[in-house]
């Protein structure tokens, strides 16, 4: 999930300023929790021994119910204070479950996808600060218009795979227009990045209120984890 468009009337409103620290700041303690979350829900669900319905269950329950919570923040975006934790803990526990079902199948796919996205990540975050890449108006439209898009495609998969157990025709079953897919999808994912970065640096210029660097934090979370999962995927239709 990108952030919304900064806009002075919805975000200035009084207080301490925004800045960077504080966003990074916010960010690695919404990743740890992430994290700490994800991997207690792993090893529990090991040594529990929990079905893999159980486990699906859980993943993509929190997964809806993190999903809810970021549409909520994206139209109040003064709630993000307040919602950014359980948002965390709700992406730990869909991170856990879902790395659990690509590691049973694949061993060394989750790794190699969390290597993946944190070095996708730097190289986005190097680019943007070098000044190699403008988010220019442009730029920001099409990337919001392309993940319009794939959230649709992922809408119309789910549907299809509840509804009716079956999957979208080449997209999500392996074989080369499914990784042409997953590619497509983890550049587009890496270029929200560069609207988070953008946002961020928008928020400071306009002196936004430090609440809001939850908002930012919550953003470059659903990114990052969006990449990941994109990762997994890519990884183990190779691995086929």
């Amino acid at each position: 999930m990108a952030n919304p468009i900064v806009s002075r009337a919805e975000l200035a409103i009084g207080g301490n300023p925004m800045t960077v620290k504080g966003v990074i700041q916010k960010t690695s303690l919404l990743l740890g929790l992430s994290a700490i979350t994800g991997v207690g829900f792993f090893f529990y669900a090991l040594m529990a021994g929990l079905s893999q319905g159980f486990i699906t269950m859980a993943a993509f329950g929190s997964m809806i119910a993190a999903f809810v919570l970021a549409l909520f923040i994206t139209f109040k975006p003064q709630k993000a204070k307040t919602l950014a934790v359980p948002y965390a803990l709700l992406e730990g526990i869909f991170l856990g479950g879902i790395s659990l079902f690509f590691m049973r199948m694949y061993p060394t796919v989750p790794v190699t996808a969390m290597c993946a996205t944190f070095v996708t990540a730097a190289v986005m975050l190097g680019l943007y600060r070098s000044g190699l890449v403008k988010v220019t108006e442009k730029f920001r439209s099409i990337v919001t218009s392309a993940v319009i898009a794939i959230m649709l495609v992922y809408v119309a998969q789910w549907v299809l795979s509840l509804a009716f157990g079956s999957s979208l025709p080449f997209l999500f079953e392996g074989g080369a227009i499914a990784i042409g897919f997953s590619l497509f999808v983890i550049v587009i994912a890496s270029f929200t990045l560069l609207l988070d970065f953008d946002n961020i640096d928008r928020g400071v210029a306009m002196g936004v209120s430090e609440d809001y660097e939850w908002l930012f934090s919550i953003g470059i979370l659903a990114t990052l984890v969006w990449m990941y999962i994109e990762f997994m995927r890519l990884l183990s239709y190779l691995q086929d």
